[in-house]
């Protein structure tokens, strides 16, 4: 099943983001958002069940979370750098958002 298929996916991922950016900084969150962040970049817009304008300021949103300070702190501090899951994604997730807690992992810098 895709958002595509889901007439409120606009509105569940606007809410969503609106209630994140309220929310304290934990790493499975920063992960998590910026999953669906990335998911948001590699997807038409008409599969997530919005326009390229909803999809582009819902995943501005997520973004602004992700790259402030608190949130950038949060998840350098408490995700493990030697695990497999942050190989992973740095080199997948965070190598294609420009997320400030990953400034190697950013493939534009």
């Amino acid at each position: 099943m895709t958002l595509g298929h889901y007439p409120p996916a606009r509105i569940v991922l606007q809410a969503h983001a609106d209630h994140l950016s309220r929310q304290v900084p934990s790493v499975n969150r920063y992960v998590n958002t910026a999953v669906i962040a990335d998911h948001l970049t590699q997807k038409p817009p008409e599969r997530l069940s919005c326009t390229a304008e909803d999809r582009n300021r819902i995943l501005q949103q997520y973004l602004a979370t992700l790259n402030r300070d608190d949130w950038s702190e949060t998840v350098r501090a408490d995700l493990d750098p030697s695990t497999d899951y942050f190989t992973w994604f740095t080199a997948n997730v965070a190598a294609r958002l420009p997320l400030r807690a990953f400034p190697d992992a950013n493939a534009d810098d």
